[in-house]
């Protein structure tokens, strides 16, 4: 069970991963940060599927990517809410 979970979860958040890099490229305000949403859910799923497999690296790695990623959604949303005002 576990191991199918991470052949197939793998796939998942690298499609996930994928998606994220076209949202954030995005002009748009409101699909760049979905895409700093996106970005941060995916990061976090994996370093939860490295830490299945002892990857201890990756998951400092994923762990450093999250924080950016939300980090850069909160800086952006608080930017776009700004410009409205």
């Amino acid at each position: 069970m576990i191991e199918n979970f991470l052949q197939y979860g793998q796939w998942v958040i690298l499609v996930l991963s994928i998606m994220s890099l076209y949202l954030v490229s995005s002009v748009k305000h409101e699909t760049r940060l979905n895409g700093y949403v996106l970005t941060g859910v995916s990061r976090f799923s994996g370093a939860l599927v490295f830490v299945f497999v002892d990857l201890y690296a990756f998951v400092i790695a994923n762990l450093i990517q999250t924080y950016i990623a939300f980090n850069g959604y909160y800086k952006n949303k608080k930017a776009g809410e700004d410009k409205v005002k």
